[in-house]
């Protein structure tokens, strides 16, 4: 039966390609479907999984790309009508080891990763923290700062990198040539800056919440090199990490004050999962833009076509104005609301609530941390009989509302109304 040989030698193959990777450091093509299945996998179905199968979800992920290495082997056995080896009296063994292979490669994924997770460099203080107060509509509204354990991650990698900070360097070229390189120690020699900054993933549906505030420390980009150094005729700067996976900026906005190099978070330097040893933040975008695990700034005469927008996604995917619904109390008729509103740069002018399609209620909002992060709100509102679901819409500085009509996320980000069922 061609499916089993088929498992079979695609086992062996993978074999071998494990064996190159751990002598040779050969890239694992397991690894490289596998990332390929989860960047095309539809946003819902990816947070449903990582929730579901939590660390375990991108082990499972490199065994799709051994399915298909499998089915790209069996392909070329009916092309070729090829029958290596027939024999139906030892399928019982072939499904074992088809079996005990599969079950091999997504525990070889997963034991790796807490290998990297155990070995990398553990945060340590880098700036004085302390949370600020907190007396906005306790119980009702989050957190104002989001505790780095409980900050959303997201990566499209099976194996996120794990950086040695004495042997990485932080690279500056020109069209391919090397302009400087930066030490982890040169970069933490350097002033910083603070400051208060949400992060929100384009990976968010109308109903998922992928999103978190810090406090960040980190440099500019004038401090590692002056646009004076470089030549006339660039087009763009990219920016470009470990992983491969890479970005990039108009210039105007690479120089703004926007952009920064951060390297700490909430009063430590960086970990792993957010991009250790130094990662950018660009506030008006979405995550994908942030790039982790810096390891190249190269400014370009041709445009640079990043991870996303060789998948169709826009190059400027601009935060769209939200609002999310951190809780409700229902008191008989009577509701209080609280959560949160965003936009990116672009400061929140107004929330407001409504119960049923009704009228609209003014919410009232807290001064944020910073023009970059979310605008905390509460409000109360009648519920009349019959009303199930709460809405709320906010409004940027623009003028523009949050959009009541649903837009799908691919290619700039998903927006539309925010809805939950108001509790009986």
């Amino acid at each position: 039966m061609r499916i089993r040989e088929a498992s079979l030698i695609s086992l062996a193959l993978v074999a071998i390609n494990y064996a190159g990777f751990y002598l040779f450091g050969w890239p694992l093509l397991t690894e490289r479907i596998a990332e390929w299945i989860m960047a095309h996998t539809p946003n819902d179905w990816s947070v449903a999984i990582l929730t579901m199968f939590g660390e375990w979800a991108k082990p499972f992920a490199v065994t799709g790309g051994l399915a298909a290495i499998g089915f790209a082997v069996w392909i070329a056995l009916q092309a070729f009508r090829v029958r290596p080896f027939a024999s139906e009296r030892r399928s019982f063994l072939t499904s074992a080891v088809m079996m005990g292979g599969t079950a091999a490669v997504a525990t070889e994924s997963f034991l790796r990763n807490r290998s990297l997770a155990a070995s990398a460099a553990q945060p340590v203080e880098l700036f004085p923290f302390r949370p600020p107060s907190d007396t906005f509509a306790p119980d009702l509204v989050r957190k104002p700062v989001t505790p780095v354990g409980q900050f959303y991650v997201m990566s499209k990698n099976t194996v996120d990198p794990a950086l040695d900070p004495d042997r990485w360097r932080l690279k500056v070229t020109v069209d391919g040539r090397v302009l400087r390189e930066v030490t982890y120690r040169e970069l933490l020699s350097l002033p910083r800056a603070e400051r208060y900054q949400t992060l929100r993933c384009i990976s968010n549906t109308l109903k998922s919440d992928l999103m978190g505030t810090a406090q960040w420390s980190g440099v500019s980009l004038d401090q590692l090199v002056s646009p004076r150094d470089l030549p006339d005729g660039l087009s763009e700067m990219a920016v470009i990490g470990a992983d491969g996976h890479g970005d990039s900026f108009r210039l105007d906005y690479a120089w703004s004050a926007e952009p920064m190099l951060a390297l700490g978070m909430n009063g430590n330097t960086l970990n792993r999962q957010h991009g250790y040893p130094v990662r950018l933040l660009v506030p008006r975008y979405y995550g994908l833009k942030h790039v982790k695990w810096i390891a190249e700034i190269a400014f370009v005469r041709q445009p640079y076509v990043g991870t996303w927008p060789k998948l169709g996604y826009t190059k400027e995917p601009q935060v769209h104005t939200c609002s999310f619904i951190d809780r409700i109390r229902r008191d008989g008729q009577r509701l209080e609301a609280g959560g949160v509103a965003f936009s990116g740069g672009r400061a929140i002018t107004a929330v407001e609530v409504r119960a049923g399609g009704g009228p609209w209620v003014a919410a009232q909002l807290e001064a944020p941390l910073s023009r970059f992060t979310w605008t905390r709100w509460r409000a109360e509102v009648e519920a009349r009989t019959g009303d199930e679901l709460l809405e709320s819409r906010a409004r940027d500085e623009s003028g523009a509302w949050q959009s009541t009509i649903e837009k799908p996320l691919f290619p700039d980000g998903v927006s539309g109304p925010t809805l939950r069922r108001i509790p009986s």
